[in-house]
Formats: C-alpha cells, sequence, structure tokens
C-alpha cells in the first residue's frame, strides 16, 4: 500500500466499525464505562436548566406588608385595620391593596404553599393566569394549582384532594411564576371558612400604578408599619430562591465536569487500545499508513463509543426523569424537563471532548517509528 495522508471517512467508518465488531465484549465494557458520565451529563444539564429560572420573575410593581417572623407563617397575623392603614399610606399611588393568605400544605410527600386571595387579583397583581379549566367557586369546596404542581403530582381538573380536612375538587391550572411556581390557589373567602380565621391573613400587598415613585411608597408604608416589614415581592422571591438557584449553578458545573470526564474517558479508551495493540498500530504504519490515518482511525473508533455511549446514557437519563418528573426544594416543586437543545448539546460537546481525548492520547505512540512499534 502506497503512503497516503488521509483515508476517506466512509473507510475510517468501516475499518474502526470493524475493529470494534471483531472484539464486542471489549467494546460493551468500553461504552458501559462512558455511559454513567453520559446519562450524569443530560442528568445535570436538565437540573440546571429546570432551576435556572426558578424565582427569578418578581412582581416588582408588588409591595408586601408582613410580620417580621415570615418565614413561621403561623406566627403571621394582619388584619383589617392593616388593610386600611396600608391604604390610608399608599394613597393615589395603589392600584390596589388586597390580602394574601398564605400557609404550608404537605400533599402527597411534597411541601406546596396553599395561597388565597380574591379571585379578580390573581391575576393582575400575583400574576398567574388561567391555563385550563375555570376559576374555583369561592361558596364551593374548589381550588386551583398550578401547572407545576400538575406535572408533579399528575392530578388532572375534576380530581379530588384532601386540604387541611377538607375534600377540594380541582376545577383550574394555572401557571405562576417564581415563588408561585407550585401552589394551590384557592378564593380568600374560602380560605377563611377553612381555617375559622375570617379578616385574617399573612401578608397586605399593595400594587403601585406604573407612574408611582417605589421608593417614596416605601417609606411611607414603613413609617405607617414601624414593627413591620415592607418589601417589594421580586425581593421575597429572591431571598426563598437564591439557594435553590445556587445548587443550578452547581449542576451547571458538574455537567461542564461531566463533559470533561467523557474527553478523558475518551483518551483513555483510545490509551489503553494504543498500549494493548501496539504492534498492530505499527503494522499499519509499515503497511503505508500515515500517523494521520491512523490517529483518524483511532479518533474515528472513540467517536463511536462515544455516540454510543450517549445513546445509552440519553436512554437511561430519560428513563430517571420519566420514573421522577419533579422534586421538591424548600417550598419549590421542581418539574424536570428533557429538552431537545439539551440532548443536542450533550452530542456536541461529548463529540468533540472525545475527538479531542482520542487525538491527545494517539499522539505520543505516533511519534514513534513503525519498527518500535512492531518489536515492543
Amino acid at each position: 500500500m502506497t503512503a497516503r495522508t488521509t483515508l476517506p471517512l466512509g473507510t475510517q467508518a468501516r475499518l474502526a466499525g470493524g475493529d470494534l465488531r471483531a472484539q464486542p465484549w471489549r467494546t460493551m465494557l468500553a461504552v458501559l464505562v462512558l455511559t454513567p458520565l453520559a446519562a450524569s451529563w443530560f442528568l445535570l444539564a436538565t437540573v440546571a436548566r429546570s432551576l435556572a429560572g426558578l424565582g427569578t420573575v418578581g412582581e416588582e410593581r408588588n409591595l408586601v406588608i408582613t410580620e417580621p417572623d415570615v418565614f413561621d407563617l403561623a406566627n403571621v397575623h394582619l388584619d383589617r385595620d392593616d388593610l386600611a392603614t396600608a391604604v390610608t399610606a399608599a394613597g393615589a399611588d395603589a392600584e390596589s391593596v388586597s390580602p394574601l393568605v398564605l400557609r404550608l400544605v404537605e400533599m402527597d410527600e411534597r411541601v406546596l404553599q396553599l395561597r388565597a386571595a380574591d379571585t379578580a387579583t390573581w391575576s393582575p397583581v400575583h400574576g398567574v393566569t388561567l391555563v385550563d379549566g375555570r376559576l374555583p367557586d369561592a361558596a364551593a369546596d374548589e381550588m386551583a394549582v398550578t401547572a407545576a404542581v400538575q406535572a408533579a403530582t399528575g392530578w388532572q381538573v375534576g380530581d379530588r384532594q384532601r386540604v387541611f380536612g377538607t375534600e377540594m375538587a380541582i376545577t383550574a391550572v394555572l401557571h405562576g411564576s417564581g415563588s408561585k411556581v407550585a401552589s394551590l390557589w384557592l378564593p380568600l373567602e374560602r380560605a377563611e371558612r377553612l381555617f375559622e380565621r375570617p379578616g385574617e391573613f399573612q401578608f397586605a400587598v399593595v400594587r403601585l400604578r406604573a407612574e408611582a415613585d417605589g421608593d417614596a411608597v416605601r417609606a411611607r408604608l414603613r413609617a405607617a408599619f414601624p414593627t413591620l416589614l415592607v418589601l417589594d415581592e421580586s425581593a421575597i422571591q429572591a431571598e426563598a430562591s437564591r439557594g435553590v438557584r445556587s445548587l443550578g449553578d452547581l449542576a451547571a458545573l458538574f455537567s461542564a465536569v461531566g463533559v470533561l470526564g467523557l474527553a478523558i474517558g475518551a483518551a483513555n479508551t483510545t490509551a489503553l487500545t494504543l498500549a494493548e495493540r501496539r504492534r498492530s498500530v505499527g503494522l499499519l504504519r509499515m503497511m503505508g499508513f500515515t500517523p494521520a490515518a491512523v490517529r483518524g482511525l483511532l479518533v474515528v473508533r472513540a467517536l463511536f463509543l462515544t455516540l454510543a455511549a450517549l445513546a445509552l446514557g440519553y436512554l437511561v437519563a430519560l428513563a430517571a426523569i420519566q420514573a421522577r418528573p419533579s422534586f421538591v426544594l424548600r417550598t419549590f416543586t421542581v418539574a424536570l424537563a428533557l429538552e431537545w437543545w439539551v440532548v443536542v448539546a450533550g452530542v456536541v460537546l461529548s463529540m468533540a471532548s472525545a475527538w479531542v481525548g482520542a487525538v491527545l492520547a494517539a499522539r505520543r505512540v505516533l511519534r514513534a517509528r513503525p519498527a518500535q512499534l512492531v518489536v515492543t
């Protein structure tokens, strides 16, 4: 055979595939070694993507009045007098001042938020929109759930669930953002009857007009409520979700480490192949294959192994997500979804890392003369 600088890609693929088929058990073992790395990348990238936007959308025009012990809702008790004081302090700068009931409830081993407000304020004030069904009737035992709760639990419109000892019919699915992403919603009147505390709530929500000076209104409210907290809603959401989102950053970092792990795995697989088959490489060189041609064969071989590991890793990750499509962090229910661009990014990054790993592993051996490779 005459020396050539390259081999056609089809020839490289055919030779590399034949080499892998010649030793099926060794090939299978190499794929199984790389599969956990591939599966972990898909899983970690999915988790990072799901956590990235959690709690980042806040109602910046909402000022919230509550008691200092905001993380122990059982100790927060506001009433109609507080609401009237807020109306007076906010004045003409407020579009509305409305009460909000907030409790935590454990259902199906998940901790969910139970929110209650006048249904007329759900969309314009709290930013939740109707996706399916109809809004619950305040006179009946009815409630709404957010789409994240539906994804986590499988509940459907028409189902009945027990909430604080009362069986409620689900009449609506809502879309909520930020800290409202995983919530049950009740009309305010129904919540007052459920908890047998009419006129009591945990938050007074002041919705500012678009042209209002938020800092000035907040200062007036703080003067009117010297012992209470006056915060903008985005600040509350940021406090509640900061730690959750930081876990998303950590998952993204580990997914990057997973890509590096695939590169190292491909390099190790190629290095092991070269260490065991130096004589075969030497014979290829003596038959006229140039270092570039042999390196091409090794790279294609590593890419085949990585592609097989990616396919198997994708199936493992998909099965894991389908087995548990959501999980709970603090009061957030995080819904997982393996999006198409995550799969494409994983394939591209993994194949690129495998290419780099195989090239680096082959460099040292291919620098040796063919005679040295055949003798050793």
